[in-house]
């Protein structure tokens, strides 16, 4: 339960191998596979590029930003608009 934390929800990721089964605010989760002592696992150090960027970036409502991701890849889809906006 996010509101325990004493935070704006607007200004909150909560990343889980398990967020949408236990977060009681879908809209700030992140939910990435479970890690299970694979090395060749990188599912955090992939969100960092787009971790920085939401850091730098300080969007009022972090909620709209996981929206415009929902369904999708964040790490791949971060990628992929970085690429068009350099255009």
């Amino acid at each position: 339960d996010l509101s325990k934390l004493n935070r704006n929800p607007a200004q909150v990721i909560y990343i889980s191998g398990h967020a949408l089964e236990s977060c009681l605010q879908p809209e700030n989760c992140v939910e990435i596979k479970p890690w299970k002592l694979e090395n060749d696992d990188t599912q955090l150090l992939d969100l960092i590029p787009f971790l920085e960027y939401v850091a730098m970036a300080r969007p009022s409502d972090i909620r709209a930003v996981l929206a415009s991701y929902q369904g999708r890849d964040i790490p791949a889809e971060f990628i992929e608009r970085s690429k068009e906006h350099q255009r």
